[in-house]
């Protein structure tokens, strides 16, 4: 099914489906079973496919273990992962809940991920501090990241652009080579039209950083083209988007950014 149809679309409604791809298995009457998000090795699907045919390793399963009382960290985790790739937020906090009250081990993937998800919950819920509080008492945690983002992109959706600057300031000086970081303030920033200066800076960065990665390479280097057209510095931006179609000259949206850079051009009068 494509994502983009609409019959796709009432089916990611119906059922909390996030991000692509997306595998969800339901029973002849329409209740979910178990779902593969993301890219697996083909084995691997083949593996959990057969799984799933097989009620292993499923929401139903895991619940019939807890319910037979074999609880341990794992399950318990299990099990608040599954609600969580649902979209059951109330019963992902009571098993997240669950695993740190009786499994407390602050070093565990399994109790950062918890009290990530808790953390997160609260700051959506309107506890500002919540997450920034999760990452002064976790700093090593590999969700650290996802923290960041959570929060710039809660106060982007609420329009809350100071508050916005503040976080993408936060995760510039802890992250200052991440070129994903990097890349996603830039072009957020030309977004926006805010620090455009500084945002060219940190995409000419990443850009020289991702060298060994030329696909995405090619994408980071659109974002600086980007930054550069929000300057209106439309030579440099179409110098620019030529490399990334150097790169992947199949890439229609790399061709329709040259040509939006090009009529940019003409509209300001400048010779092409």
């Amino acid at each position: 099914m494509d994502a983009n149809d609409e019959d796709a679309h009432k089916v990611f409604d119906e059922y909390n489906c996030k991000g692509v791809p997306h595998l969800l298995f339901v029973d002849n009457k329409g209740n979910e079973v178990d779902r593969i998000i993301g890219y697996l090795p083909p084995s691997e699907y083949l593996a959990r496919i057969q799984d799933i045919r097989n009620n292993k390793h499923t929401l139903d399963d895991y619940l019939t273990q807890y319910e037979n009382g074999k609880a341990n960290a794992d399950l318990i985790a299990g099990i608040a992962m599954k609600y969580e790739d649902r979209g059951d937020s109330d019963n992902a906090k009571e098993f997240y809940s669950i695993l740190i009250k009786d499994y407390p081990d602050p070093i565990s993937e399994y109790y950062q991920r918890g009290t990530y998800y808790l953390a997160s919950d609260a700051f959506k819920n309107g506890i500002q501090m919540a997450l920034n509080a999760y990452i002064g008492s976790f700093p090593d945690s590999p969700f650290i990241e996802e923290a960041f983002y959570t929060m710039a992109y809660h106060y982007a959706d609420k329009e809350m652009k100071e508050d916005e600057l503040k976080v993408y300031a936060q995760m510039l000086s802890r992250f200052p080579d991440n070129t994903g970081i990097l890349n996603s303030y830039a072009w957020r920033m030309a977004e926006i039209e805010t620090n455009l200066e500084d945002a060219l800076v940190k995409a000419k960065r990443a850009v020289e950083l991702s060298a060994d990665d030329p696909n995405s390479q090619a994408n980071i280097i659109d974002t600086e083209a980007e930054v550069l057209w929000k300057l209106k510095r439309f030579d440099e931006a179409i110098n620019a988007i030529e490399k990334s179609i150097v790169i992947d000259g199949e890439n229609q949206y790399f061709k329709d950014q040259k040509e939006k850079f090009i009529q940019s051009k003409k509209e300001a009068s400048q010779p092409v």
